[in-house]
């Protein structure tokens, strides 16, 4: 899969999301771009592992339709372990290009985003970050974030807090659980979720539910 290239069951997933949830959510995020990101990665360190993949899902400020998901190389072997969690492999990714390859893309939709993502401040954004440090670039500035692991944890909610289970908890289909393209739709529909039981915690402005990291 090319640079850029977004699988046909990631495109029906996004005008699903679109038509059921956005309208919902752009109530409380009126006028804002946002995004859900995943990745998957070789590994757990953001210093020495990379990403193989990340998709970014969601609603440009005018509402029009943001899907964007790629295979990437990381310029190593994928420890088997890894290819366990994510079923990717060392030939899905050949030819995939490396992260600095992908990252006019990648720049031009999460500038000025808000970012939503499960754990996506202590994992994934700490990925995007040292693979922009090692091509020598700027990090994108987004708007802020929105992690569904820490908003799980605020709003205590019953259970365990991983994304499987909480999507079992709203019955949210994750299916394809540890593809990217898969678990940031999971993550925005999530949101949705969480504005939906409780309104009272989503009214504007969201201090306290969009994060920076000034």
């Amino acid at each position: 899969m090319g640079v850029g290239t977004i699988r046909l069951h990631s495109m029906i997933g996004i005008v699903h999301w679109r038509r059921r949830y956005a309208t919902v959510m752009v109530v409380v995020l009126e006028g804002m771009k946002v995004v859900g990101l995943d990745l998957e990665t070789t590994g757990f360190d953001s210093r020495s592992e990379r990403i193989v993949e990340y998709a970014l899902v969601g609603s440009d400020s005018d509402g029009s339709h943001i899907g964007l998901c790629s295979l990437v190389d990381p310029g190593r072997r994928i420890p088997p372990d890894s290819t366990a969690v994510h079923g990717i492999t060392n030939e899905d990714v050949r030819g995939s290009g490396e992260f600095s390859e992908h990252t006019d893309a990648f720049s031009k939709i999460v500038e000025g985003a808000i970012v939503v993502g499960h754990n996506v401040i202590g994992f994934d954004w700490g990925f995007v970050h040292m693979e922009y440090l090692r091509a020598g670039l700027e990090v994108p500035k987004v708007r802020g974030f929105i992690d569904t692991l820490k908003l799980a944890r605020k709003l205590r909610i019953p259970g365990r807090h991983r994304l499987g289970d909480l999507c079992d908890r709203y019955s949210i289909d994750l299916e394809r659980a540890h593809r990217a393209d898969a678990d940031a739709s999971a993550s925005l529909i999530l949101l949705w979720k969480f504005m939906n039981e409780y309104p009272e915690r989503f009214r504007k402005p969201l201090d306290g539910i969009i994060e920076t990291l000034d």
